[in-house]
């Protein structure tokens, strides 16, 4: 068990943090060491925690360990979930891959899942994308309060619609072709608490964690009295960071949340639960956001002049304008990407679907209309790269 765990961390290690690790050796030691870094293959992070965990469930007695090497080589390379999730235990599809069944209402339902998932990529995150691009990438010392605040509520919204599309099209995928895939989201930006938050984003990722790392700690540590969830929970979030980069902005991003999951398992959840609701949104999305801005930005440099131009020091509007830019046009797709934050479409969807009739045959219109329409404007606008393809 320890050695096929330690191949599969020290395959992650080898192709994304070897950078990271010669950089601190240069840091601390001041010797000229020179590295050339080994392309990333697409989806390690995801399949090195898909082999971790059926080792670990194989050797936990919570899974019998599959004989056939085909079905367990399908397990791993299956290409929905390969580049970025769900990360899927091997329990969760066991059945479907040991005795596959294609039902024609599977396949109805994955291709409206694929749909969707591919318009909220195309149309709204890839669009976000640009503005945010431009943002970012302008200088930051030179950004007012309007442009600082919308491009951090569209890349707030971009980040969201860009993965969770991507696993809105495995799933569907999965579906097509009769296996089902764990969700991965759950409207993440209705929380009313950090620790609900992550309940409800990259939903597998935290369970990953929870269930190999959280549970474990907590265990091997029982007989600490005094803090001991905290430092695990420290420990989860550092790791967590780590695991979605080599780059000191994604360590902080962790501790960050790290800390702040912390103080809410001290108390400071029961305390949040008695203020109103739209309170307790306001607290949750304010330092999600705040969160973005460590990860978003590389630079450690450029986080005080992002937060002053949020905090207006360089007036309403800076130098750099909405104009100069050329992102006025990607305003308005504020609204519909903030509208697909909440369940009620998803909800009146659902309804449709299981009551049939004449109302799904329109949806289904609407799909493939929505289909037609995102592959022309793939045809016409390019295609950009997933975000979480990088990790």
């Amino acid at each position: 068990m320890w050695i096929a765990v330690s191949i599969n961390i020290l395959t992650l290690c080898f192709y994304k943090y070897t950078g990271f690790f010669f950089e601190m050796i240069r840091l601390f030691t001041d010797l000229p060491l020179s590295s050339n870094l080994p392309s990333l293959p697409l989806g390690v992070s995801f399949f090195t925690f898909t082999g971790i965990s059926y080792i670990l469930d194989v050797y936990n007695n919570i899974e019998e360990h599959e004989r056939n090497l085909i079905t367990f080589s399908a397990y791993m390379a299956m290409f929905p979930k390969l580049l970025q999730g769900p990360i899927t235990r091997y329990k969760q599809v066991r059945t479907e891959l040991q005795q596959p069944r294609y039902l024609p209402e599977g396949i109805l339902v994955g291709a409206r899942r694929f749909i969707a998932g591919l318009a909220k990529k195309v149309l709204l995150a890839d669009s976000l994308g640009v503005a945010t691009t431009k943002i970012f990438n302008a200088d930051i010392s030179a950004l007012g309060a309007d442009l600082a605040w919308f491009g951090l509520i569209a890349y707030t919204l971009q980040i969201y619609l860009d993965f969770s599309g991507y696993t809105d099209m495995a799933i569907g995928l999965g579906k097509i072709f009769g296996f089902t895939l764990p969700e991965n989201f759950n409207f993440p930006y209705i929380s009313k608490s950090i620790s609900e938050f992550w309940r409800r984003w990259h939903m597998t990722l935290t369970a990953w964690f929870r269930t190999y790392l959280f549970l474990p700690l907590e265990f091997a540590r029982k007989k600490n009295k005094y803090l001991r969830q905290q430092s695990n929970l420290l420990i989860v979030f550092l790791l967590t960071g780590l695991w979605h980069g080599a780059s000191w902005n994604f360590v902080v991003w962790g501790i960050y949340f790290g800390l702040i999951l912390a103080l809410e398992a001290s108390g400071i959840n029961k305390l949040i639960k008695k203020l109103p609701i739209l309170v307790q949104h306001f607290y949750t999305l304010v330092l999600v956001m705040i969160g973005w801005v460590f990860f978003r930005l590389v630079d450690i440099q450029d986080w005080g002049l992002f937060f002053k131009a949020l905090l207006g020091h360089n007036g309403i509007s800076g130098i750099t304008t909405f104009r100069s830019l050329n992102i006025i046009y990607y305003i308005p797709f504020i609204i519909p990407s903030g509208v697909l934050c909440f369940p009620l479409l998803n909800k009146f969807k659902d309804k449709i679907e299981r009551n049939s009739g004449i109302w799904l045959m329109l949806l289904d219109i609407f799909y493939l209309c929505l289909f037609i329409f995102t592959l022309t404007y793939i045809l016409a606008k390019g295609f950009n790269a997933f975000m979480y393809a990088q990790f």
